[in-house]
């Protein structure tokens, strides 16, 4: 009965009918129109506070310049320690790199239920006197017993008697040891894995999910007047840089405005090429911080006033400050490890020098920004997804600048002031409940492993 009324009513009254269903059509179009104009605005949102990043994610690699020194620690009793028993901790430093370690320091720490059997002390096989307690936990704060130097290929070996207290399992976990020395002080634990090499590590972070392209940048200062050409010094501070053609290519702040880049030579500014009137194929001359020099021919001039993602610093004190370099030359990733890194190595390890300045060793990774198409709060959940991808290859050697995450930390701020204007307006309802980001964003400056 009542869908026949229905039915006679729009038909009885065609002109009311057509009204009704146009002005629906309308409220209908209106509020998808401005749906669509709220994602879009959102997504928009995202795209215009990631455009300025000229690197979106910076590993820091922390290698050790001055000898690669490791420590490894063995028990000769596996499993558990029944109480009153002993057994031997042996601590081995080896150095394979071609230049000597100094005051190498060891410590050795029995945890909870084990305690150090006084005069087992040993070293090289001889054993340790002059020491009522631990040699290896001894000294103001218990900075451990100084071995002295260890030579290039050498091996140092020491050991000590540890009894057990009561029932204990007898692991890495039960005893702490770390090594420092005069060019690494901070303490490196036994059995940490070896760094991998930066061309490694840039292959395995852009083969992950998410990452667009990884690419290796080094970094040195050598200090004033260390630059030449045509027997000619380029007067002020010199940075040595090192990267290949492919980055240049995806940095369009790094100008090539003459010649190009070259796996055996080197690209120097602008402003070193007129300071020494040096031109393509004279030869450039840099002294490194062990007083050797280094000579290639100039492959090529280039314009890096503009390049943020080159002089950028990377330190705590003025982290982003641009510090500009007139004087720079650039040379490739392998020419960096072959020729100036060992240059640090030495002055590293010579007696009565201290490096103030060692090398940034760095991986800078693009991600691929297609799958960043959302409201900043729900791109800042991919970059933070892919920033942990990142710092679990090859963990504990380095840090993460995670650039990225912490400009959309920014961007999803200003959204939600955003939807609390729509609110306003009284358009509610136009953002899901899932869009919204829980609490404020974290700090994203810097994430350590």
């Amino acid at each position: 009965m009542l869908t026949r009324f229905v039915i006679a009513d729009l038909i009885r009254n065609p002109r009311r009918t057509l009204s009704t269903m146009v002005g629906v059509t309308l409220g209908v179009g209106l509020f998808c129109g401005v749906l669509f104009f709220v994602d879009g605005l959102s997504a928009s949102m995202t795209a215009r506070a990631v455009a300025p990043l000229p690197i979106d994610i910076q590993r820091i690699v922390t290698e050790r310049v001055g000898g690669a020194l490791a420590l490894s620690q063995r028990f000769d009793a596996s499993g558990a320690l029944a109480t009153g028993a002993q057994a031997r901790v042996e601590l081995v430093v080896r150095n394979p790199s071609p230049v000597a370690g100094h005051e190498v320091t060891v410590r050795s720490r029995p945890g909870t239920n084990l305690s150090f059997v006084p005069g087992s002390a040993q070293l090289d096989g001889r054993p340790l006197t002059g020491f009522v307690g631990n040699p290896f936990d001894s000294g103001a704060g218990g900075m451990g017993y100084n071995l002295g130097s260890v030579p290039p290929g050498g091996v140092r070996a020491a050991s000590y008697l540890v009894r057990a207290n009561a029932d204990v399992q007898l692991d890495d976990a039960a005893i702490t040891s770390t090594f420092s020395s005069r060019e690494s002080v901070s303490p490196v634990p036994a059995d940490q894995a070896s760094s991998v090499p930066l061309a490694e590590l840039a292959r395995l972070i852009a083969q992950l999910p998410g990452v667009d392209h990884a690419s290796q940048l080094s970094l040195a200062d050598l200090g004033p007047d260390t630059l030449s050409a045509n027997g000619i010094l380029a007067i002020g501070h010199t940075k040595i840089l090192g990267f290949d053609a492919d980055y240049a290519d995806r940095d369009a702040t790094i100008r090539i405005v003459e010649g190009a880049l070259s796996p055996d030579g080197a690209v120097i500014s602008v402003e070193a090429a007129q300071a020494t009137g040096a031109r393509v194929g004279d030869r450039v001359t840099v002294t490194l911080p062990d007083a050797s020099r280094f000579e290639a021919t100039i492959t090529g001039i280039a314009d890096l006033s503009r390049s943020r993602s080159l002089f950028s610093s990377r330190r705590g004190g003025d982290l982003e400050t641009f510090i500009y370099s007139r004087n720079s030359i650039i040379v490739s990733p392998a020419m960096f490890v072959a020729t100036v890194l060992p240059a640090y190595e030495r002055a590293a390890t010579t007696v009565g020098t201290r490096l103030k300045n060692p090398p940034i060793r760095e991986i800078d990774i693009a991600l691929q920004r297609g799958l960043l198409h959302a409201d900043p709060a729900t791109a800042l959940l991919q970059t933070d997804r892919i920033a942990a991808d990142i710092s679990a290859v090859a963990a504990h050697q380095d840090y993460l600048l995670d650039n990225i995450s912490n400009t959309l930390s920014v961007a999803a701020e200003d959204a939600a002031v955003a939807r609390l204007l729509f609110v306003f307006l009284g358009i509610p309802g136009l953002f899901r409940a899932d869009d919204v980001e829980p609490g404020s964003p974290p700090e994203r400056r810097a994430s350590r492993d």
